[in-house]
């Protein structure tokens, strides 16, 4: 902090100087910008110079302290008033309290009340200018922000998780007219992907940057498209402008996007809505008509409308089936995940389109599952499937098509969970041959260092073993005791130590309990 500018208004020179002379301003962080004998001088002075403190009388012609204060402090709130008064002027120097005069500065004016009062100025006026710079900053920072904050509210908003309050006040906040005025919207997304399948990371993003700048240029003189970048690669288009045919964009903005580099764009199109809070409903439909793209094909708008025959009621997926489809898939149960299917089914479909949706749900699960298993290069979904759910026109067929492919997704997932969990003990038994003279090596601990719980590691050693885990520790240990009483001389205490066993009387103990025979008849008849 620079330092403080302080004004002295008095009108008598004698107390304006003996402030001034009572103390070492300099030291303290002050300088004396400028005195006046009467409060008009002394309020020219403050427009002029804006001190940061003044220190003034009570008594003064025409304009006394108080009303100074009250009209200095009326136009500049931060400024410090300091009010120098008599012992017979206290009471009506209280009355400056109310209009924001921080301290009061008793005649005769000593210099240890004077640093008192400055140093105490001086520490107010540091913590207000940190909290204000700190404002600053933090403004500044939310002003960088705005840009993402605004397309995490519109996020929110087409995901369904705000009330229409909060959609209102935030439109209001982000300056988005057009939510508050109840007008016709609709969404699509716009989802571009390499040409290749073998891309590096690098590649993967400068398509995102060059695929979301030639989407802005499309719309650059459209102010009532709004866009947003979904995934890295997949972007959101709102459109508050009845005369925008996102159908007809999206064919014209595929061909711009092919043109301009390699690439797959596939677009799908939700339906227009006029109630703000079913924008989530028209960001599903848009993402299930990308999905469509296994039937449709690469580079093609696809709209939610011609998925379903001329007046059905659209399909709706059952969220709470799908996730547990998922969870069975994922933990490799694949009889409970093919009993899942006639639930999921058991829905009145009035046409071919809306069961074929439904298979589309159960794939995209099954696909899911397997991406989060890591699998997904060893289990793609297998074209003669595909080709089979696309050319089903009957229920039981494809019915009987899908249960084949979530069974097979879910037994590659629990073979794969087998090999792994199989592969684990393994480890664990390896540890277990080179650490096993720590005395500290327990369940907990290899669990922890092989990040498993407990309780999970302990079931897998039963199920890989036979035993428990402290069984298998005990018996490796005893084994090992055994060799070495065979092949050394070493004590009995020390074979203990070596084996992780440093209580000599319990390893005893233990050892004849394991082999039926102490370490010395043991070793008689090595």
């Amino acid at each position: 902090m620079g330092q403080l500018k302080v004004l002295i208004v008095d009108d008598e020179y004698l107390i304006r100087n003996l402030l001034k002379m009572r103390i070492d301003w300099e030291q303290q962080g002050m300088t004396i910008i400028g005195e006046a004998s009467h409060a008009q001088e002394a309020l020219d002075l403050v427009e002029q110079r804006r001190p940061d403190i003044i220190f003034t009388d009570i008594y003064m012609p025409n304009i006394n302290g108080i009303e100074f204060s009250r009209r200095v402090l009326e136009k500049y709130p931060k400024m410090k008033i300091v009010v120098v008064t008599g012992h017979d002027e206290f009471e009506y120097a209280q009355q400056s309290i109310k209009i924001g005069v921080v301290d009061f500065l008793l005649k005769p004016i000593r210099a240890v009340d004077l640093l008192h009062v400055t140093d105490k100025l001086k520490r107010k006026l540091n913590e207000e200018r940190t909290r204000d710079n700190e404002l600053k900053r933090l403004k500044e920072e939310l002003e960088r922000n705005l840009p993402y904050l605004r397309e995490k509210f519109l996020f929110q908003w087409i995901q369904g998780s705000l009330s229409l309050e909060e959609i209102l006040d935030k439109a209001n906040y982000f300056n988005l007219p057009m939510l508050l005025c109840g007008e016709v919207y609709q969404l699509a997304v716009v989802e571009i992907a390499p040409a290749s399948e073998k891309h590096t990371e690098e590649q993967l993003i400068l398509l995102g940057i060059e695929g979301k700048n030639n989407i802005e240029a499309f719309y650059r003189d459209n102010d009532r498209v709004l866009i947003l970048s979904d995934t890295r690669n997949q972007f959101v288009l709102v459109s508050f402008n009845e005369e925008t045919d996102l159908v007809s964009d999206g064919e014209s903005l595929i061909t711009r996007l092919l043109e301009s580099f390699p690439c797959l764009v596939n677009i799908g199109v939700g339906r227009k809505r006029e109630n703000l809070q079913e924008a989530h409903l028209g960001y599903q439909e848009a993402c299930r008509a990308i999905r469509y793209k296994a039937f449709a094909g690469n580079n093609q708008v696809v709209c939610f409308e011609d998925m379903v025959d001329s007046g059905e009621q659209p399909y709706q997926s059952n969220p709470e089936l799908l996730q547990q489809l998922q969870f069975y898939v994922s933990v490799g149960s694949s009889e409970r995940a093919a009993e899942m299917l006639p639930r999921i089914f058991d829905v009145s479909f009035s046409g071919v389109a809306q069961f074929r949706l439904a298979a589309m749900d159960v794939i995209a699960v099954c696909q899911r599952a397997a991406m989060e298993q890591q699998i997904e290069e060893e289990h793609a979904l297998n074209k003669e499937t595909l080709v089979s759910i696309i050319t089903a026109d009957n229920l039981p067929e494809l019915t009987t098509i899908l249960e084949r492919y979530v069974l097979s997704t879910s037994r590659t997932i629990f073979s794969k969970k087998q090999a792994k969990e199989g592969n684990l003990i393994g480890q664990v038994k390896a540890y277990l041959e080179n650490n096993m003279s720590d005395p500290q090596v327990g369940l907990a601990s290899i669990a922890a260092a092989f990040f498993v719980s407990p309780g999970h590691l302990g079931r897998l050693m039963k199920k890989e073993t036979g035993q428990t885990f402290v069984e298998y520790l005990t018996q490796l240990r005893m084994k090992r005791a055994e060799n070495l009483l065979k092949t050394t001389d070493l004590k009995g205490y020390e074979i203990g130590e070596q084996v992780g066993i440093p209580d000599p009387h319990y390893f005893s103990v233990l050892f004849k309990k394991t082999t039926g025979r102490s370490m010395n008849e043991y070793r008689s008849v090595k």
